[in-house]
C-alpha cells in the first residue's frame, strides 16, 4: 500500500484535508496536524476525503476521534467524511464518528454542505 501522505486544500472557509495510503497512528496524526494548522487560520469547518485510503486502522481511528472531539466540541465547528467504503463507514458508525460528522459521496456536496 501506498506510503501515507495528505493534501490539503482551502475553499473558502472550508479546509479539505485528502489522505492517501494506509491510515494508521501515524497518517492519523497526520490528519490530526494539518487540522491544528488550519485552526489558528480560522477554519472550523473540515473536509476529511478518504477516497485514496481504503484501509483505517484502529489506531488511526483513534486519532480521528480525538480530532472530532477538538473540531466539533471544543472549537463548534464542523467535520464531513467523503470515501468511505462499507467497511470504513461501518466502523466510523460504530464508534460514533458518524453523530459528529456527516458522510458524503462527493468532496462538492461535503463541501457545499458547510455553505448553507
Amino acid at each position: 500500500m501506498a506510503t501515507f501522505s495528505c493534501q490539503t486544500e482551502e475553499q473558502g472557509k472550508v479546509y479539505v484535508i485528502r489522505s492517501t495510503g494506509y491510515l494508521d497512528e501515524l497518517g492519523g496524526a497526520s490528519v490530526q496536524q494539518h487540522v491544528l494548522d488550519a485552526l489558528p487560520k480560522g477554519f472550523r469547518h473540515f473536509v476529511l476525503n478518504f477516497a485514496q485510503s481504503p484501509v483505517i486502522n484502529s489506531q488511526g481511528i483513534a486519532q480521528l476521534i480525538e480530532v472530532t472531539e477538538t473540531v466539533v466540541e471544543e472549537k463548534n465547528g464542523g467535520l464531513a467524511f467523503v470515501g468511505l467504503n462499507e467497511l470504513t463507514n461501518g466502523v466510523f458508525k460504530m464508534v460514533g464518528l458518524l453523530k459528529m460528522g456527516q458522510a458524503f459521496s462527493t468532496e462538492e456536496a461535503a463541501v457545499q454542505s458547510f455553505r448553507v
